[in-house]
């Protein structure tokens, strides 16, 4: 049998198609690593205002571009273990802070660049008042007393090292982009009530999932995208989620209109968890409409798992739900009597901002193979 001539130029297509394979991989791990880095160890970053009604306490910090209401009695920054002596502010606001009466940082210092009206602060009691009435107050056992910027006019103090909010919008933006184009290599299904998100036979990096919001009906999911929604067979009452250790799970949430609850409304579905939550990223696709800006609500019994990018999105909680995670997000409320709790994304260790000797050792074999074709071919027609 003859060879096709062409042999080799498919031979080398596929070690091209595999090597693009990789470099996409590689790619989303970068992208990923990069958003770990951004996040820091900020409960909230917020694009723009954000507001915490009522006594609504954080474990981590707050970075707010905009302004920030705090209710009163909010407790900010409550967990010591989470800071060490970094230049960070646990509390960082470039517009106006309001609050409804006293609030308390409980770790690290405040900056306050943007702060203007008729505020007053007292070094003795490290208090920040407006006129008597709204005022925050430092810990004085601020990272265990080892900070000296606790005791300091927070509208004075250092803002976070190396802080851009436009090029950081502008980043995570991006990388959100990235990951609403990568193609969905996970498996979802419903079985008895469960809605399980499986890795399959994937065990290292970025395993990404497409989880479309037209297709629930509160906690009813069209799970077979016929239209019809079947309650007794196509409820969800749990999330089921195990992340491998080397993985990362993305799962891209699309098609929602403005109002949407993630998962579930007053019934609610439960979310208790399940293995590497920290590893677990709900990217927040936007609809294609540049002219307005969308809204969503965190929902899921009493937690929500995972870290939240919603870069172009307006986020809340709802009812009790307590967020598990970090949140970035264009806007930001938080409501009722939920804490928001703090549970630091991971990207595993493997993850790397350049694409690994191993991928570029594929790349350089098909751009070799293609070369040697080329070459083959060449000199057989000036051979004949």
């Amino acid at each position: 049998m003859r060879k096709s001539p062409y042999t080799g130029l498919m031979v080398a297509a596929s070690v091209s198609i595999g090597a693009a394979t990789a470099l996409g991989q590689v790619s989303l791990e970068s992208d990923i690593a990069q958003l770990d880095s951004y996040l820091r160890n900020y409960n909230l970053i917020s694009f723009g205002n954000a507001s915490f009604a009522g006594s609504q306490d954080t474990h981590g910090g707050l970075a707010v571009a905009g302004d920030l209401f705090l209710g009163s009695g909010t407790d900010v920054a409550q967990r010591d273990d989470l800071f060490g002596l970094s230049s960070d502010p646990t509390l960082y606001v470039g517009g106006q802070l309001t609050t409804n009466g006293t609030v308390h940082l409980e770790n690290g210092y405040a900056a306050l660049p943007g702060l203007s009206g008729s505020w007053s602060y007292d070094s003795v009691t490290q208090r920040l008042s407006n006129n008597g009435n709204s005022t925050l107050l430092s810990s004085s056992n601020a990272y265990g007393g080892g900070t000296t910027l606790a005791g300091s006019d927070p509208r004075g103090n250092p803002t976070p090292a190396d802080w851009d909010w436009s090029a950081m919008s502008t980043a995570v933006t991006g990388i959100s982009t990235n990951i609403a184009n990568a193609t969905a290599n996970g498996t979802m299904s419903l079985n008895s009530g469960a809605l399980t998100f499986d890795a399959g036979a994937i065990t290292e990096g970025v395993v990404v999932f497409d989880l479309d919001l037209s297709r629930f009906n509160n906690v009813v999911y069209d799970f077979n995208d016929d239209g019809v929604f079947e309650f007794n067979s196509e409820k969800v009452d749990r999330i089921v989620m195990n992340i491998p250790d080397d993985v990362v799970f993305a799962i891209n949430v699309r098609n929602g209109t403005d109002g949407d609850v993630l998962f579930g409304n007053s019934i609610g579905i439960n979310f208790n968890g399940g293995d590497n939550m920290d590893q677990l990223l709900w990217n927040i696709v936007p609809d294609s409409d540049p002219l307005t800006t969308d809204s969503m609500s965190l929902g899921g019994g009493a937690s929500f798992y995972g870290t939240v990018l919603a870069p172009l999105v307006d986020l809340s909680n709802i009812g009790n739900v307590a967020p598990n995670g970090q949140i970035i997000a264009a806007n930001y409320s938080h409501n009722a009597n939920a804490e928001l709790h703090y549970v630091g994304f991971d990207a595993p260790v493997s993850f790397s901002a350049v694409p690994e000797p191993r991928t570029w050792s594929l790349i350089a074999l098909a751009f070799a193979a293609v070369a040697m074709e080329f070459h083959r071919r060449r000199r057989r027609r000036i051979e004949a």
